[in-house]
This record gives structure tokens, C-alpha cells and sequence, in this order.
């Protein structure tokens, strides 16, 4: 099974395991998606282009599915607090195939006297009541007949159009704006167990054709593919890092070891640390190690510790196990990228799809 498969299949289990729950008891999901340390949890938004409906849910394994299932995403609609003294209630009609929200209990029970399924606690309403989640109501449509949103400029325009107003379903504890993952919905952490092993890795760069520097990097500590692979696993697996983030990460940013940009083979700088957009060459690890005591033939080793140490920078504010050779570290803000997704813009410049292609690599590797 792909890398790909399995999150596909963990998405379908993680959504079958939800909607039990849900189902069973009132179990909220913004729980399991809170933003860590702050008490609130993004609320993803999806629509569905052949019934009309607007779906809104915490669980983004949900809502990576319904993605996969051909809704469009829209983003993070608004930040709900983890728990608070009003539940927003969620229901399922069976008939039309639309989901309600609530956070009055008269109406959960009526929906529910009238053939609608209880889906239990959906997520919490701000009782501080800061951001408003205006309703509306399409009296023309059999599904999809309400929606929520915090823009009054939305609710302006379905009122125009032939919608009810139907004031305030419940509120909010900030807007989409301040998501700190910025709408991230696929989030591949950066920290953990690789699930690829060095055989796979070696297998990955034979298929793309491109013949590996042993001239080069037999002075530097890894002559072939595998002991470059070896070295690799065993530094990322000393921090804690996902060695699939670090093989593609590597082989994104080196053409698959070919160079050919600003940064040298000799170098032994795997991830670009300090290659600016300026020019400027960025670190030379043959340099660092001899720095802090090591052999030219650690070279490799080296580089690739630095760039793993760089990583947990971004992915967490935990402490270093191995003696600091990363040059830059100190100048990362700390935890503020746990996930591949969130490398773009600080690892990479804005827009350029750093992210995805550092996943697509990643499920090819697998």
C-alpha cells in the first residue's frame, strides 16, 4: 500500500471513527484538532458543488476526505474554543442529505422528533460572544438550506438573493484570519517515526536516473546511495525527525543530488541552509565540522544533522539531543511550522508549492 493510500484509508477510518463517535455520545471534535496551548481549533468550511450544501467541521481528516470526495474546500471559516458552556449541536437529515447546527436544544430535539439523525456535539460557541456566525436560510432549497459565516457582507448578499436572515447561530473566538496554520487542511508532521526505510529511500533515487556523486562524497563520509541514505535515517532518527521529511526535503532541494544552483556538491548542504535569494553560496559543512572538532569524512553527516536540527526548529520548541552544528538555528522562531505544509514561506518563498512537493516526494517514496 502507497503512503498515499494509507492516508487516504486513515482519513476514511479517522471520519468512520468520528461520525460513531459523534453519533453515539456528544463527543466533540474540536478536541482533537485544537491548536496546541491556545484553546481553540480551526473550523474548516466545504461545499458542495452539486447539492448546494456548506459543511463546517474541526476534524480535518473529515474534511480531507470530503475534499477527496469532491467538495471544495474554503478554507477556515472561524476559531471555536475547545469546550465552553454551549455545544453547537449536529444534525443529519437521511432524506435530503443536509447537515444543521445548533446550539439550541429545543430545535436539535424537534429536528430530531421529525427523522433527522443526532450527530452530537459538532463543536463550542464562544460564550464570550466575540465573533459572530450569522445564519441564512434558503426557503428555495430541499439541501443545503442553511449557512454561516462571520462576513456580514455574505449574509447581505444571500438576503438579496432570496434568503432569510436568520441573525446569530451561535459565535466564534476569532476569525479565519488568525488560524495559526494560515487554512492549512493536509498537515504531515514534520516530527515522528518514519514509516520508509533506507531500502525504500535507495530504491526512490534509482528511479529517478540520476547518478549519485560518489566521487564526491566518498571523501565526505557516504559513498554510495545507501550509506548516504543510512547516515540520513540514523541523523533524523536522533532528533526526532520524520526521515521521509528530511530524504525529501534533500532531494527537492539538490535536483536529487545533482546541485547546479548556488549551493555545491562539496558543500555537503543538503537543505540550502544559508543560500539566500541575494546569491550568496549558504553554508559549506566541511567547513562547520572541521569547526566543531569532526573529520572531513563526517562531512555528510554533518550537513545532514544541521539541516535535521533546522527542521526541529521550525517543528518544535523541544531541545536539541545532539551538539548544535546548525549555523542558523538561532535564527528560526521556534515551533512555528510543526507540519511539511508550513515549510512554504519560511523554509521556501511564499507560493511556490514547497510544501506539496516536498509530500508528493514523500508518497513516492513509500
Amino acid at each position: 500500500m502507497t503512503r498515499s493510500h494509507r492516508l487516504r484509508s486513515l482519513a476514511l477510518s479517522a471520519l468512520l471513527a468520528f461520525s460513531v463517535a459523534v453519533t453515539a455520545s456528544p463527543v466533540c471534535a474540536v478536541a482533537e484538532e485544537a491548536t496546541e496551548g491556545t484553546g481553540q481549533a480551526a473550523m474548516y468550511r466545504l461545499y458542495n458543488p452539486n447539492s448546494g450544501e456548506h459543511f463546517y467541521t474541526a476534524n480535518n481528516y473529515e474534511a480531507e476526505f470530503l475534499v477527496d470526495e469532491g467538495w471544495d474546500y474554503e478554507g477556515v471559516g472561524w476559531m471555536a474554543p475547545t469546550t465552553s458552556s454551549t455545544p453547537v449541536y449536529r444534525l443529519y437529515n437521511p432524506n435530503a442529505g443536509d447537515h444543521h447546527y445548533t446550539t439550541s436544544v429545543a430545535e436539535r430535539d424537534h429536528l430530531k422528533s421529525v427523522g433527522w439523525r443526532d450527530e452530537g456535539i459538532g463543536w463550542y460557541s464562544d460564550d464570550a460572544k466575540t465573533v459572530a456566525l450569522l445564519r441564512q436560510y434558503n426557503p428555495n432549497a430541499a439541501a443545503g438550506a442553511h449557512n454561516f459565516t462571520t462576513s456580514e457582507f455574505e449574509r447581505d448578499s444571500l438576503v438579496k438573493a432570496g434568503w432569510r436572515d436568520e441573525g446569530i447561530g451561535w459565535y466564534g473566538c476569532g476569525t479565519g484570519e488568525e488560524d495559526p496554520y494560515k487554512g492549512v487542511l493536509t498537515r504531515t508532521p514534520i516530527m515522528g517515526k518514519s514509516t520508509a526505510t533506507v531500502d525504500q529511500m535507495v530504491a526512490y533515487y534509482n528511479r529517478t536516473g540520476k547518478t549519485y556523486p560518489s566521487d564526491v562524497y566518498a571523501r565526505y563520509g557516504a559513498a554510495d546511495i545507501r550509506a548516504f541514505c543510512t547516515i540520513l535515517v540514523e541523523e533524523a532518527n536522533a532528533e526526532g525527525i520524520n526521515a521521509e521529511v528530511l530524504f525529501a526535503q534533500a532531494m527537492h532541494e539538490t535536483g536529487n543530488l545533482q546541485f547546479g544552483g548556488q549551493v555545491s556538491a562539496e558543500q555537503c548542504n543538503f537543505g540550502g541552509l544559508g543560500a539566500t535569494n541575494g546569491g550568496a553560496a549558504g553554508a559549506d559543512f566541511r567547513q562547520v565540522a572541521e569547526e566543531h572538532g569532526y573529520e572531513e569524512s563526517d562531512s555528510v553527516r554533518i550537513g545532514l544533522r544541521a539541516q535535521v536540527q533546522h527542521l526541529k526548529a521550525y517543528a518544535t520548541k523541544g531541545p536539541l539531543n545532539n551538539e548544535c552544528v546548525d549555523p542558523r538555528f538561532g535564527l528560526v522562531p521556534r515551533g512555528v511550522a510543526p507540519y511539511v505544509e508550513l515549510l512554504a514561506g519560511r523554509w521556501a518563498v511564499p507560493g511556490d508549492g514547497y510544501g506539496k512537493a516536498l509530500v508528493t516526494i514523500m508518497e513516492k517514496v513509500a
